[in-house]
């Protein structure tokens, strides 16, 4: 393509016009020459080959002292960022030099995450990437967060190496940038960087394949950033969604690492039930958040349950740790089934239909109206199969091992609705990690199979990552 450089040599070697050996993260031949590697980072820019009119900005939010400002207070200028990024674009299929048009390879990107439905704002995803558009250009650890994330996408869609190569030279850039800048009291807590610390978390999720556990690095020091800001600081549109957007992270970090969610607690329960938008009903908005809030307690639910199993108590101690968690498991219980009955008469549940794939496993499985509530009654299996399996294993009256199998298999189900589109992995993630922890044989053979499909795109996914666990 016009304008792609020919070679992918460090500045200094194509300046001297001598093969660049491309070593990370500086080449042999400036150490030979005596000269310290300018790297790789070409200041490259995608391109769709098409004339491109930019749309007018809204006014960008203002971070000065870590807080953002909105066009004006109205609803429908705080949905003015996500509106923008909404119109499908063409895929950037080269990277050429500096003046960038990224916001242009962002409305792609957007539209990208949102298929194969219709970007909507209900979608937190969509709605928080869709502020990227306006804020690129603020802060250069976010614009190297961004400049590698969407890198990585277009390289890995259109099959350009030069791409993916330069989404980790920019995804170096960031990292060393964030280091600097969590140094600096006046920068580490703004909302600037509490985005940047969201995206780099994201990719790790989706490139890692050599090391597909490294996100739980970005998901503890964002867990990290999101306890040290504090609950008062998510006090504007940009930074409850930012909030909201991660919490998965959060719980998923607090779940896997044995350390406690700090997100269970009223405090942080009140922050989350905030609304500063009117694209959801008031009452779908509270039935989301208590759900939520029930959520933040499953980290210390299993904690309990594999400290039973495996801690090997006895006597005293062993009823002391089964009555305690009995105890949680009943009372969640009996919320979650109040929960349920309202939740469904605001957001219809699934209808059961024919696969289209023919899925011997699962001949039937369940359609929904939209990924977000999929998303949301996903997340309420998985909590109902944790449920069970602790009055199973307390020895509770009733056929818990029956509820087990039907709630996961309900996960299951969910997947051909569920999985599709790019960020179709991503929410499945935990559901199925769920199943995979109480199938039988040939369920998790199927589990293993879909993993290995979600793997191409989404490397934590990756079938060597869901060890058993419980």
């Amino acid at each position: 393509m016009v304008g792609v450089p020919r070679s992918h040599g460090c500045s200094l070697c194509v300046k001297r016009r001598v093969k660049c050996d491309e070593r990370l993260p500086s080449c042999v031949k400036c150490e030979k020459y005596g000269q310290p590697c300018p790297g790789y980072d070409r200041d490259f820019k995608f391109v769709t080959g098409k004339p491109y009119r930019n749309r007018r900005q809204p006014n960008a939010p203002d971070d000065r002292n870590g807080a953002f400002r909105t066009a004006t207070s109205s609803p429908e200028s705080e949905r003015k960022p996500a509106n923008q990024a909404l119109a499908q674009r063409n895929r950037p299929q080269g990277i050429v030099s500096k003046d960038s048009n990224v916001i242009q390879s962002l409305c792609v990107l957007i539209d990208d995450f949102s298929q194969p439905y219709t970007p909507s704002l209900t979608h937190v995803v969509t709605r928080w990437l869709g502020f990227l558009p306006s804020i690129y250009g603020q802060n250069r650890v976010l614009d190297a967060t961004i400049r590698s994330f969407t890198a990585h996408h277009f390289g890995r869609v259109t099959g350009n190496t030069q791409m993916v190569s330069y989404a980790r030279s920019a995804y170096g850039e960031a990292l060393r940038g964030l280091r600097k800048s969590l140094q600096t009291p006046a920068e580490s807590l703004s909302t600037h960087i509490f985005c940047a610390v969201v995206m780099l978390c994201m990719y790790e999720l989706f490139t890692d394949t050599e090391n597909p556990d490294s996100w739980m690095k970005h998901a503890k020091g964002l867990s990290q950033l999101v306890k040290i800001r504090g609950p008062d600081r998510y006090n504007n549109v940009f930074d409850i969604t930012l909030l909201k957007a991660s919490r998965g992270l959060i719980v998923m970090h607090s779940m896997f690492s044995g350390d406690e969610c700090f997100l269970a607690s009223e405090d942080w329960h009140a922050t989350m039930r905030q609304q500063f938008t009117t694209d959801l009903s008031a009452e779908l908005h509270h039935s989301i958040e208590t759900f939520f809030a029930y959520l933040t307690y499953t980290p210390s639910l299993v904690h309990r349950l594999y400290e039973l199993r495996h801690a090997q108590l006895t006597g005293p101690e062993a009823l002391h740790v089964m009555s305690g968690m009995l105890s949680k498991a009943l009372d969640m219980q009996t919320k979650l089934a109040e929960w349920y009955q309202q939740h469904s008469r605001i957001a219809s549940p699934p209808v059961e239909t024919l696969s289209s794939t023919g899925d011997e496993m699962f001949p039937t499985v369940l359609l929904y109206t939209d990924v977000s509530h999929a998303t949301i009654y996903c997340g309420y299996y998985s909590y109902m199969v944790i449920i069970h399996e602790i009055l199973k294993n307390c020895g509770y009256p009733g056929d818990h091992e029956m509820m087990v199998v039907f709630f996961r298999d309900q996960i299951c189900k969910s997947v051909e609705f569920n999985s599709v589109g790019v960020m179709g992995p991503y929410r499945m993630g935990f559901p199925l990690r769920v199943a995979f922890e109480v199938a039988d044989t040939a369920t998790r053979s199927w589990i293993m199979s879909c993993l290995e499909q979600f793997s191409k795109t989404y490397a934590a996914a990756q079938p060597e990552n869901y060890k058993s666990v419980l």
